[in-house]
């Protein structure tokens, strides 16, 4: 399909090429045959009158036929229509007057229009020569109906060469044009076609992202998942247990396996929540309304939440450098992006050294910074850093879903900015995120 397809497409051009040079020909002819009408007017050769009058309007409806997509009707009437004008001028004017030239300019069409089958272009070239050949011989030993000044004949013949010339000059002119408005719609729908080869190569990218995405959380909430419905069945049968004995369980007991339920219900809501963020994110479902904020103000809010609940006695420190000034930025997805990395960075230093929060206002742009002092981030992960349900090999005694950063790194470019991490194994990581001014 595709090649039938491809083949019609060229066949449309070529007629639409040839069409148009055709139109210019025949335009250029009609005008003069005008100007022929006008000097056999001062010459007095009144049948040449009427032939070249009639000749203007006819060429003039042969270019409205080619105009109209007409191919073969117009081309073998404005055919005749040149034998005939040849004809009269020998008959009337002399064999001297050179309109025999123009024997040259009606084969042009045969080479200019490739999809005429080779019969039809044979034939018309027997014709076209068979034509010549008779005129040939009956007229050029004829004296002519009207006795013309030699010297007027002269100039007519030179006048006729540079008309066939003119008019073989304007049909390669207006094919010319044509092949050229040609190359650029090809090169147009080249450059469409590439843009959809990478829209096409962005959405297969996506789909194999969400085949990756949906394999990890297959395997990861399979093991994720695993450890807290354990703890939920095997607190459920103890609690079953306790009450087959028909004795009074005691509240520490009852408290102690409650407690390890509900935690494990909070491992797996927390799971799902985090799931549920990353598929908004994935299908562009989350929206991006900026608004201007003072940033020093929004992070100091940030920081004194976080340093409330903290009851373990770690904080985070708050450190501004440079001249403060206001910014555009979606406070919530910033607000998402930077407690998903101060979470990080709290829970991955514990008993260490408290982490930094650190907003450094440059002229054209600012960088947020959450530095932490823990167990760092080994260098051969670091590729892996930011995909989806990923966790480092030193972390996993430490309870996470491998979803933080993932979502932290889509929040932060939602609101147009970038986010690159640096870290050393047991010293630490630093997370900063740019944004333009």
């Amino acid at each position: 399909m595709v090649k039938v397809s491809d083949k019609e497409e060229h066949s449309e051009r070529n007629k639409s090429r040839f069409l148009k040079s055709m139109i210019g020909a025949c335009v250029s002819t009609a005008f003069l045959h005008l100007l022929l009408a006008i000097f056999y007017f001062f010459i007095d050769v009144p049948e040449m009158l009427i032939y070249a009058a009639i000749s203007f309007f006819l060429f003039l409806v042969w270019s409205y036929l080619f105009k109209n997509k007409w191919i073969l009707l117009p081309f073998i009437l404005s055919s005749i229509n040149c034998t005939i004008g040849i004809i009269l001028a020998n008959y009337f004017i002399g064999w001297e007057s050179n309109f025999n030239i123009y024997f040259m300019v009606l084969p042009a069409a045969v080479f200019l229009y490739p999809n005429w089958e080779a019969r039809y272009r044979v034939f018309y070239m027997i014709v076209l020569g068979f034509a010549y050949f008779i005129v040939y011989l009956i007229f050029s030993d004829f004296k002519a109906i009207y006795l013309i000044n030699s010297q007027i004949l002269q100039y007519v013949s030179m006048l006729n060469s540079f008309s066939a010339a003119g008019i073989m000059v304007v049909i390669l002119l207006f094919l010319n044009s044509s092949i050229l408005k040609m190359q650029t719609d090809l090169e147009n729908k080249n450059k469409d076609l590439k843009y959809k080869a990478a829209e096409l190569d962005d959405s297969l990218n996506k789909e194999k992202e969400l085949g990756q995405l949906k394999t990890s959380f297959v395997t990861t909430a399979s093991h994720q998942f695993r450890t807290p419905l354990a703890v939920i069945q095997s607190n459920a049968q103890l609690l079953e247990m306790f009450n087959g004995t028909g004795k009074k369980i005691e509240p520490v007991k009852y408290k102690k396996v409650s407690g390890r339920i509900t935690g494990a219900i909070a491992k797996m809501t927390g799971l799902m929540d985090d799931v549920l963020i990353l598929g908004k994110l994935t299908s562009g479902s989350i929206q991006y309304v900026p608004q201007e904020i003072d940033l020093v103000e929004f992070c100091e809010n940030l920081v004194e939440e976080f340093n409330d609940v903290k009851a373990d006695g770690s904080h985070l420190n708050f450190v501004i450098k440079g001249e403060p000034y206001n910014v555009a930025l979606d406070p919530k997805l910033l607000t998402h992006s930077l407690s998903n990395l101060i979470s990080n960075a709290l829970k991955y230093s514990i008993g260490k050294k408290n982490p930094d929060l650190t907003i450094d206002f440059k002229p054209n742009e600012l960088v947020l910074s959450i530095k932490d002092y823990g167990i760092g981030i080994p260098e051969e992960e670091f590729p892996k850093l930011f995909q989806p349900f990923f966790r480092a090999k030193n972390v996993a005694e430490i309870k996470g879903t491998g979803l933080g950063l993932s979502i932290a790194k889509e929040y932060v470019e939602i609101n147009k900015g970038q986010i690159s991490a640096s870290s050393l194994l047991g010293e630490g990581s630093c997370f900063e995120i740019t944004f333009k001014r």
